[in-house]
Parts: C-alpha cells; sequence; structure tokens
C-alpha cells in the first residue's frame, strides 16, 4: 500500500492507492543487472523455491510480480513526492539488501535504490537515513562513489548481525567520499543510544548537505523484544525520529520526503510504528501510549496471528540494561568525525 499524504488543514483527505502493477522491466534494470532480472522472472514460474542470493532469499511463485509491485510503489511515491512536495508513505518498501546482481537478506528487488538511481538521473541530491537495524548495504554499496547521496545508517553493529558490514571507516570513495556515515551500535543499545547520536549526527548534515530529496527507510526492527535483532528501541524514539526527519524535509528539501518500511518481525511492534509514523507524515497527531487500539484492529490482528492484540498503542517496554554509555557515544563521534571530516555539536 502506498499513501500519499497530505495534511488535514489544507481539505483534502489522504491519497490511498491500494494496488500498482509491477514495475517494466526499465525500471527494474535502472539498478539491477539484466541478467538477475531474467534470473528472478525464471525462478518466479517454478514451483520449488530456488535460492536467489546464498541462503536467506528463496523464490516462490510470482516472487518475481510481488518484488516488482514493491519497487513501482516507490516509484510512484517518488512521482508524488516531486510533484508536490508532499510526504509519501509505502510501507511495503525498504528493501535495503538487494544489489545490483542478486538477493540478499530477504530482498529481492531494491526499491530504495531503483528510486536513488532515478532522483540522480534527475540532478538531484537525496539524503538517505536508515534506521533499520540491519545495515543497508545494498544502497550504501550501490552508490558508494556517488556525491549525490549522503547515507546515514544507525544499525546493530555488523559483528553481531546479518550482513556484517557498516563500519565508520566505510565513509565513501570517490565522490561519495565523506558522505557514507555508519552509526552502529551494540546489542543491548536502545533511546539512550539512538535519540542522542540521532540528534547530533542527522541535522548538521542534511543542513550541510542540502539534498533535493529526503529518504526514510523505517525498519522497526531496532524495537524492543524484536525477533531477529538485539537493539531497544522504543515507539517514543521513532516518533522523535519521524518528527526530525519531517522537519528537516520541509526545511532544506522543499518537502520532499518518501518514507518506506523495512525489517521488523514483531507484529505487535511493526504495526503500530508505522501506524503512528503515518499518522506524523499526514499531519495528524498520532495516538498516545495509552490510548486504546481500535477494536476492528484488535479482531483482525488476533485472527491473522493468533496472539493477543495490544489493546494500547505503546505499553511499557522493559528494557535490560544497556551497555551504551557518554563514554561511548563520544568514542563514535570522533571516529567518525575523523572519518568524516565533520565536526558534531555537543549532546543534547
Amino acid at each position: 500500500m502506498l499513501a500519499h499524504l497530505v495534511p488535514p488543514d489544507v481539505g483534502r483527505p489522504i491519497h490511498w492507492i491500494d494496488r500498482i502493477e509491477p514495475a517494466p522491466p526499465e525500471v527494474l534494470a535502472s539498478f539491477h543487472h539484466p541478467e538477475y532480472l531474467r534470473s528472478v522472472e525464471v525462478a518466479s514460474g517454478q514451483d520449488d523455491p530456488i535460492l536467489l542470493d546464498r541462503g536467506d532469499t528463496p523464490s516462490f511463485p510470482g516472487c518475481y510480480e510481488a518484488a516488482a509491485r514493491i519497487a513501482a510503489g516507490a516509484d510512484r511515491a517518488y512521482s508524488l513526492v516531486s510533484e508536490r512536495g508532499r510526504p509519501a508513505f509505502h510501507p511495503a518498501g525498504g528493501l535495503h539488501h538487494a544489489h545490483p546482481d542478486r538477493a540478499s537478506g530477504f530482498c529481492i528487488f531494491n526499491d530504495l535504490a531503483i528510486v536513488i538511481a532515478r532522483a540522480i538521473r534527475e540532478h538531484r541530491r537525496v539524503a538517505y537515513i536508515d534506521i533499520d537495524a540491519h545495515h543497508g548495504d545494498g544502497v550504501m554499496y550501490g552508490f558508494y562513489r556517488s556525491g549525490q547521496v549522503l547515507d546515514i545508517d544507525f544499525h546493530q553493529d555488523g559483528r553481531t548481525l546479518f550482513p556484517g558490514t557498516g563500519f565508520p571507516h566505510e565513509s565513501g570513495r570517490g565522490d561519495g567520499g565523506g558522505l557514507k556515515v555508519n552509526v552502529p551500535l551494540p546489542p543491548g543499545a536502545g533511546d539512550e543510544a539512538l535519540r542522542p547520536l540521532f540528534r547530533r549526527i542527522v541535522p548538521p548534515l542534511v543542513r550541510a548537505y542540502r539534498p533535493d530529496l529526503i529518504i526514510l527507510q523505517h525498519g522497526v526492527d531496532g524495537h524492543a523484544n524484536d525477533a531477529l535483532a538485539q537493539l531497544q528501541y522504543t515507539p517514543s524514539a521513532y516518533s522523535e525520529i519521524d518528527r526530525t526527519v519531517l522537519a528537516l524535509a520541509q526545511e532544506v528539501a522543499h518537502g520532499r520526503l518518501l518514507v518506506t518500511g523495512g525489517g521488523g518481525y514483531r507484529a505487535a511492534s511493526v504495526s503500530r510504528v508505522l501506524a503512528r509514523a503515518g499518522a506524523i507524515f499526514a499531519g495528524i497527531g498520532p495516538p498516545d501510549d495509552a490510548s486504546p487500539t481500535p477494536t476492528d484492529w484488535r479482531h483482525e490482528f488476533e485472527e491473522t496471528f493468533g496472539e493477543p492484540a495490544p489493546r494500547i498503542w505503546a505499553e511499557p517496554v522493559p528494557a535490560d540494561p544497556s551497555p551504551w554509555g557518554a563514554e561511548d557515544e563520544s568514542r563514535l563521534v570522533k571516529e567518525l568525525e575523523t572519518r568524516l571530516g565533520q565536526r558534531f555539536p555537543g549532546p543534547s
């Protein structure tokens, strides 16, 4: 599903797009190799799964069309953002691991990279911000030498989580030197690490870069109790980031903001965090943490997942003791300053 988000004070409803036709081959080939596209198309027609990467991403019947629809959604979202200067939210997207020649990490086609490639062709500068627990390797390496892409990626340390990349020394090459910003966090880190680092790093870099478009990959697998990652973010941290990115888009990018979904392996977290994000980007006040979730949604959730649905929008998240402290923030910021040639403000 794709939503073109129109603030309520303009007197028009949110523009929902429920179904989109698959992206044509020429759109997919703007980032992916033709040989890879053909191999996915062949695998898509088989009943038995075929591995599209080194082991994480098997094919399924119709996988080509399904992945191509996600890419088409991102492409349509980009068009809407470009034409109207308002946010677009593509929660089905955010498949940031796919590479030009292979799938990776459950991602077949990289919708984000396809949109970034289009923006570059149209001579636009892109600030790409990724808060998924897993490093967005397909995007970073895909534009590692590009001076038209500022890539800021917060993720769990690659020494402890797939795909094993995203270290501060990976700061770009050529025209892209100093524009790839990796912020790895240790397992167990949560809001006490994410929020101060985001405040220190993101606004000054985005303001200095002056992008024409901001893209936010809004993975929710950094949420506490996710099934695959070991970070401890809370809904409050996600909402702060959403408001910050929205304000930056309005300040420096003429309101051009494209938001996708991403990883997330606990339905109770993903559903509520992304719903609240959509409300923020639409200019609608999100529900309070203690507000009851909709009754119809609870029934659908329980029928789908066979478990009790959350009764309120954001119950307190029990957190284990964090390994992150002020000295860790200072050390990481100092390393980033050395790698990027950029001074960051003091802790907020």
